[in-house]
Parts: structure tokens; sequence; C-alpha cells
């Protein structure tokens, strides 16, 4: 079982997964809880993440906590200075102020934030910054609670299970042009609002 690797759910109000048919943990289990829990999903994008099928396969674990480890005191500073030299405007879209950019070029976290593991460590994930994307925590969030912790639930790793993974090539997340309910879309049907704009 995988219990202590997926992510803990944080405190917030409301309950953000109930638009999708998920309840956080509380009550009744839907049946769209339990379609993610095989993988099958009403959606192909989530918060501008398209969902493609990866290998999930967890390293030993000395393997993984060298690879946290190193993440915490090398690659997060690195990437956040990477990203904050060379991706500034894009930074700025997201929301992060020019004091939140001169935090990040000291390797500094900007509350709110988060970066993300494309594919975790806990899954075969790397520390390559082209695994690595910084984007808001509550995003962040659901594409964890919602997409990748439901498949890995009560499943056992260590020989690898196929997985639908949220996935951007991006290093800075780009917050869709859509409102929030229309982030979560079959990909056609979501060319198709784009073809027609």
């Amino acid at each position: 079982m995988v219990k202590e690797y997926t992510h803990t759910k944080r405190a917030r109000r409301g309950n953000a997964g109930a638009q999708y048919g998920y309840n956080n943990g509380r009550g009744k289990t839907t049946p769209e809880k339990q379609r993610a829990e095989r993988g099958q999903f009403d959606f192909d994008v989530i918060n501008g993440f398209k969902l493609k099928e990866v290998e999930f396969k967890m390293p030993p674990k000395s393997e993984r906590e060298a690879m946290r480890e190193q993440f915490k005191k090398e690659v997060r500073p690195s990437f956040l200075k990477y990203v904050a030299e060379h991706f500034p405007d894009e930074l700025r879209a997201m929301g992060i102020s020019d004091v939140g950019l001169a935090t990040m070029r000291k390797g500094y976290s900007v509350n709110g934030y988060n970066v993300h593991h494309k594919l975790p460590i806990h899954g075969g994930g790397t520390n390559d910054f082209k695994n690595l994307i910084i984007m808001p925590i509550g995003p962040h969030d659901e594409l964890h609670h919602l997409v990748i912790d439901p498949q890995l639930k009560n499943k056992s790793l260590a020989q690898g299970i196929k997985i639908k993974l949220p996935w951007s090539d991006d290093m800075v997340w780009k917050r869709p042009a859509k409102s929030r309910e229309k982030l979560n879309m079959p990909v056609a049907q979501l060319m198709q609002k784009q073809a027609g704009r």
C-alpha cells in the first residue's frame, strides 16, 4: 500500500473537488471517485495539464530519500533561481510579484506556490528541471488528490503500474485562459472551444 507516499491534504475552506464529483474523503464514495481509482476520468485536461499514460514504479527507499534531500537542499533553490531569471513575465502572469521574484532569485519559495515534480519521486521521477514546474498550491493539490492519488490507492508500486499522469512540458504553470469550470474537459471539446473563439 502507498498511503504514506500520497500527498497530505491541506486544510482548506469548502470542498474544491466537489465540482468534479469528489468529496475529499468525507461521506460516501462517488462513482467519479471510483472511476478515478481505476484511471478513468471524465476529462483529458486538468488545470492546464494533459493526462498522459506513464509507468509509475517506486524506486528503493534509500534512493527516494536521497533524491528528496537533494531536492530540498540543492535542486529546488537552483530551480527557483533559474525560473526567476529566465521566466519573469510568466511568473508575473501566474501572480508572483516583483518582491516574490526577488525572493526566488535568492533560491527561496514564495508563499502560495509549490515546485511540483511532474512524475513524483516515489513514482520514479527525477530532480531534472524538465520534470519540475512551479505552480500555485491549489491547482497543484488538485493534480494529486483528484488524479494521481486515487490511482495509487491500495496499489503495490514495487513492480510498477500504468497510470494517467497530468503532464505539461512547461517549467512555469500557465493559468488557463478560460474560467475554472472549463478547465477540466475532454481534449476534443477543448480544441473545439479554442477554434470557435
